[in-house]
């Protein structure tokens, strides 16, 4: 009898002290938490208040680009597998106007992250794109990226779906409305993949594209003007050569960043 009550009472001992261990855990303060993490580099986080079990970081920076204000959950029953896996959402008072939620986590193998919407103005991401020509983006780029394993310089593994909806551009020869542009993206070792496709009454369009960790990259894309293409658009397509038999105009590029 004495056997059974001690295995009892350790049994209960042993619960106890698991709630205990997980009890501090959740409730330290979240900016000692984050004090221990290991460093990534590029990666700034101050500002921050709370537990660690709920959270925020007034302010997120990766690399140069400020994500604003992050708030997260702690998804406690990770911790028993070895993962810090927090549900987050971001996005108030960024630089970039970028918006999102989803779940980010850090494990044996380095951060992760699945399920996860960022959502930002074309507008802003024209600013930080190169292009040899007077033009304007409207409408909203929304990246649902379903499961992700970081891995240097980019990824382990990837894929995600890029949507441009609303997409329109605009230049001194006419504005183009392309409708909903949806691509499909995909990350092996760091090696990008992606392929997409629109249609309107304006034009119709279709692409694959891939980009190496060295930076090289091959684009093979075309394009079929529609009924209602821009004249003074159309009018500089004789510069491109003639379209093949299905009307579409080709381009084929490849090079290095």
């Amino acid at each position: 009898m004495f056997g059974i009550s001690f295995k009892k009472l350790f049994g209960y001992s042993f619960l106890l002290l698991i709630v205990f261990v997980c009890s501090v855990i959740v409730n330290l303060p979240a900016k000692f938490a984050i004090e221990q993490l290991p460093r990534i580099n590029g990666l700034t986080i101050s500002g921050v208040s709370g537990s660690l079990w709920q959270g925020t970081a007034k302010r997120v920076t990766w690399q140069q680009y400020g994500f604003g204000e992050v708030n997260w959950d702690l998804q406690v029953w990770k911790l028993f597998q070895g993962k810090a896996e927090l549900n987050v959402r971001l996005g108030r008072n960024s630089e970039l106007d970028l918006t999102g939620r989803g779940t980010i986590g850090y494990g044996f193998s380095g951060p992760y992250a699945s399920n996860l919407v960022l959502s930002m103005p074309a507008k802003q991401v024209l600013k930080h794109v190169t292009i040899p020509a007077p033009v304007t983006a409207d409408g909203q780029l929304d990246l649902v990226l379903k499961d992700y394993e970081y891995a240097s310089p980019w990824c382990k593994t990837g894929t995600a779906n890029l949507v441009w909806n609303q997409s329109k551009v605009s230049s001194p020869l006419g504005d183009l409305d392309l409708g909903t542009i949806i691509s499909d993206v995909n990350c092996v070792d760091s090696q990008l993949s992606a392929k997409g496709s629109q249609e309107t009454a304006q034009v119709s369009s279709q692409f694959s594209a891939s980009l190496s960790p060295s930076m090289t990259y091959d684009l093979d894309a075309w394009f079929k003007p529609g009924a209602e293409f821009p004249k003074k658009l159309g009018d500089q397509l004789q510069w491109l050569g003639k379209p093949d038999g299905e009307g579409h105009y080709p381009f084929v590029y490849s090079g290095k960043l």
